[in-house]
Formats: structure tokens, sequence, C-alpha cells
């Protein structure tokens, strides 16, 4: 269970804010946390250890067992070969950071999470307001990806006893609101069934889906948005093209929880192995 959570740390105040996410959640769950740094030479890693021992000593006050790993390579590989070697069964990852190297914002993030066969939870500056994940907000369209999401969701929403709220799109023709239908029903059965309390609010327009998610999801002060990462299968999103890089940095500064469509042996075991 120690490293069962990985944090990407770069010394920035976005990273060690994603730190603070992971220890209310590896704290919540009675997990582990590994803290990563990666550097491009060898003769960086003394220094770089020496850091995050110091940041471990910062946080021991936490009272969560963690453990410090540094590895020489590239952030867009080496975040997930990390998690691998380690045994990690969740990432936590600021969106800015990375410094002197490249910055984690839009694409370069989606990068590595789509490099990555672990699912991550991508965070901003927002501090987190307890250890605790009451609310998770979930997008339902036309595309049976959403299905998998649902498992992980379910899983987070037992461990944490949270209540799922899904948010569902409009569709103009009669034929993909139907579809959009049958996901719906599907993911209020499969919550029923798991006994996860949900909410069921669909989107007021056809237009900027991506965006009344967001809104919707800062008005119940939601704690989480979960979605697929649809671009390791290269499929173009039924959202949008930029949907996911846009939920990842959204202005209300919510973290998400983010996985590949090909993620499938994660799936089953991303919360489960915490509880």
């Amino acid at each position: 269970m120690e490293n069962r959570v990985l944090v990407p740390i770069d010394f920035t105040d976005i990273t060690e804010n994603a730190l603070k996410f992971a220890i209310g959640a590896a704290r919540a769950v009675n997990s582990g946390i590994a803290l990563l740094h990666i550097i491009d030479k060898p003769e960086l890693q003394p220094e770089a250890d020496d850091k995050l021992n110091a940041m471990i000593y910062k946080y021991n006050y936490a009272e969560v067992p963690m453990k410090s790993y540094t590895k020489v390579g590239k952030i867009f590989d080496g975040i997930g070969e990390a998690a691998e070697e380690l045994g990690s069964g969740l990432i936590f990852m600021g969106t800015h950071g990375m410094k002197g190297m490249q910055f984690l914002l839009g694409s370069h993030a989606m990068r590595v999470v789509t490099n990555s066969k672990i699912p991550f939870i991508i965070t901003q500056d927002r501090v987190p307001k307890n250890d605790s994940i009451d609310s998770i907000v979930m997008p339902v369209d036309l595309g049976s990806e959403e299905k998998q999401i649902l498992t992980a969701v379910i899983r987070a929403a037992k461990t944490f006893k949270s209540k799922v709220h899904l948010f569902v799109s409009k569709r103009n023709d009669e034929f993909h609101e139907n579809a959009v239908n049958r996901n719906v029903a599907f993911a209020k059965r499969y919550l029923d069934e798991h006994e996860v309390e949900h909410t069921t609010t669909r989107a007021i327009s056809v237009d900027d889906y991506g965006a009344q998610l967001v809104r919707f999801a800062d008005s119940i002060d939601a704690d989480l948005i979960a979605i697929i990462n649809h671009r390791e299968d290269g499929i173009k999103n039924l959202f949008g093209a930029s949907f996911d890089q846009n939920i990842i940095t959204n202005k209300a500064k919510i973290p998400v929880l983010i996985m590949n469509t090909k993620d499938s042996t994660s799936l089953n075991d991303i919360f489960g192995v915490f509880g």
C-alpha cells in the first residue's frame, strides 16, 4: 500500500498543491504516497533526493507514509513508467509545473496522461477543502466509453461515500437523443445496483457542453469531475476536439479524474486497492 498514490513533484506551488490533495485522499483510504521527481542528468539525483526528503519532513504531521523516488528521463514517459515500476494505482498531478522542462498545460498534460496506463487526478491551485470527496460529476453522452469511467466513479463513491451527479448532454435529433437516454438509464441502473446516491441534470442546450458541465460542477461545489481520455484510440471526442483539455484546465479549478479508454486493467482497481 505504500506506493499506491504517486505525486510528481517539481518543487513549485502547483505540484505541492497536488500533494495536498493526495494526502487527503491517501489519509482517508489508509494508503501511502510516493513523491516523484524526474531529472535529466544522474548527477542531479542527490540534490533532488534532499529536496524530496525535506518535503516529506514538511508534511510529516499528516501521518501518511511517504517515500521519495527520483528518476532520470522525460516527463511525458517517465511519470507513467515510474507509476508502473512502483505499482501505483493513481497519480495526482498539477496542471502547471515541471519547472525547467515542459509546462504541464493543456495538450502537454494530456500527452502525459495518454502515455500512461495509470489513471490521473489532475489538480490546479485550488486548495482542498477537506480530506473527502463528497460529490463527483460525470458527463453522459453518446459514447459507450463513459460506461468505463462509471466503474471507477462507483468505486470512488463507495470508498468516500460520495454522491454522483450525472450531467447529460443535449442532442438535436431524436436518434442521438435516444442513444443518450439509453446511456443515462444504464448509468442510473448501475448506480442503483451499487447503492450509490446520485442525481441527474441535463444540459440546457447543444452548445458548449464542456462549459455547461464545469458551471454545473462549480454550482454544486463538486470535489471531482470524472472523464475518459478518448485520444489514446485516436477517436474524435464526441464532446468536441478540445473537451478533455478544457476540462482538466477548467476555470473553476475542480480536480479531474481522467483515464484512457484502453485502461481496462485499472478500472476495477483504482479505488478498490485503497479500501
